[in-house]
C-alpha cells in the first residue's frame, strides 16, 4: 500500500479556495458579457413601429411574429421598423441577428438589417432568404462590420455611422425585385 504526505490543513484550504473561486468565475464573467441582447421582439406590440413602401399596411401583426403578406401588392420593395426610444449602442457588438421565416408564397431573395444614427447615417448588410424552409423560421446571423453605407440618399461621401448612437433599425425587403413577399419577422438582436 502506497502511502501519500498529509496535505497541511492550509494547503487544503487554500486548493478549496482556488476550487470555488474558478467555477464562481465563469458565471459572473457570463452574467456580465450579455451574450445576446434583444433590440426587438416582434411577437408583442413595439412601440413607434413603422412601416413602409409597399409593406405600409400589409404588415400584420401576430403571437408569433409580423407578418408581411404579397398577396395584395406588398413586394420586395417595403420595409418595417422602428424609431428607438434611447440610443443604443452597437459599438462593442459582434452580430446582428434577426429570427425570421419564410412563407409559401415568398419570391423575395433576400432581406435587409438596417440601423440608422442620430445624424442620419444608414448602414444596412444583406441575409439570403431564398434557401429557407418554408414555415421553418431561423435565427439569420450577420457580423457588424459587413455593414456598409447605404448611399441610396446620393451620399458617397465615405462618412462612417456612429455605433454608439443608433436611433432606428429596419427589415427590408430586396428593393431590386417587385416579386411577392410572405415573410415572418420575430425578432432582432446583437451577440457578443
Amino acid at each position: 500500500m502506497c502511502r501519500l504526505p498529509r496535505i497541511p490543513a492550509i494547503l487544503a484550504a487554500l486548493m478549496l479556495l482556488l476550487v470555488r473561486t474558478a467555477a464562481e468565475e465563469p458565471a459572473a464573467a457570463t452574467a456580465a458579457a450579455e451574450p445576446t441582447k434583444l433590440i426587438a421582439d416582434l411577437r408583442t406590440n413595439v412601440p413607434r413601429s413603422f412601416s413602409s413602401g409597399t409593406w405600409q399596411g400589409k404588415v400584420s401583426s401576430t403571437a408569433t411574429g409580423c407578418v408581411v403578406l404579397g398577396a395584395k401588392g406588398a413586394d420586395g420593395k417595403g420595409a418595417l421598423g422602428q424609431d428607438l426610444e434611447q440610443l443604443v449602442d452597437l459599438s462593442e457588438v459582434k452580430y446582428v441577428e434577426v429570427a425570421l421565416g419564410t412563407g409559401p408564397k415568398n419570391e423575395v431573395p433576400s432581406v435587409t438589417v438596417a440601423f440608422d444614427a442620430i445624424d442620419g447615417i444608414q448602414y444596412t448588410a444583406s441575409l439570403r432568404v431564398d434557401q429557407l424552409v418554408p414555415g421553418q423560421p431561423v435565427w439569420l446571423r450577420v457580423r457588424l462590420t459587413d455593414f456598409k453605407l447605404n448611399n441610396w440618399k446620393g451620399d458617397k461621401t465615405g462618412r462612417t455611422i456612429d455605433w454608439k448612437k443608433i436611433s432606428k433599425w429596419y427589415l427590408q425587403g430586396d428593393w431590386q425585385t417587385e416579386k411577392p413577399c410572405h415573410l415572418m419577422f420575430i425578432g432582432l438582436r446583437t451577440r457578443h
